[in-house]
């Protein structure tokens, strides 16, 4: 117990990754590559999205970073989870998470290591861009009620 009296494993377990990214640098990424670095980072579905944009780099630039940040919610290290394993889905009321099995897995191992569950657990991702500061920041929270 804590000197207040609260068990230290109660309460909710919150895993939090934020990521900034250079929009020059995707941009370059982008013309360099082509579809190659589209196909192998993003989905089809982020990709119809960000080239539906007025400036496309930025939007992609948003979503390597909240796939960053994602990864950086994981326990340990997270090998074998590739980016296009993480989605980046814009809904009408903003973004959302949307996991492939490997990245679905990971998740999960995470959290029942810290006592929770995928079934007790709420994802918030958040994305900004400001092409004249010429960054993309993304960020993820995870938030999970402990098994009792």
């Amino acid at each position: 117990m804590a000197d207040d009296g609260v068990p230290r494993d109660s309460g909710p377990i919150v895993a939090h990754g934020v990521d900034i990214v250079a929009i020059s640098r995707i941009a370059d990424l982008l013309s360099e590559f082509d579809d190659s670095f589209r196909n192998r980072v993003f989905t089809s579905t982020e990709q119809t999205y960000c080239e539906a944009q007025a400036d496309p780099p930025q939007h992609y630039a948003a979503r390597w970073a909240a796939k960053e940040a994602f990864l950086k919610t994981l326990a340990g290290a997270s090998p074998g989870v590739p980016t296009a394993a993480i989605e980046i889905d814009r809904q009408a009321d903003g973004p959302h998470l949307s996991l492939a099995p490997v990245a679905t897995d990971a998740l999960a191992v995470t959290l029942e290591e810290r006592g929770s569950s995928l079934a007790m657990a709420d994802i918030d991702v958040s994305l900004s861009h400001d092409q004249t500061a010429g960054y993309a920041v993304g960020s993820v929270t995870v938030v999970g009620t402990r098994h009792h």
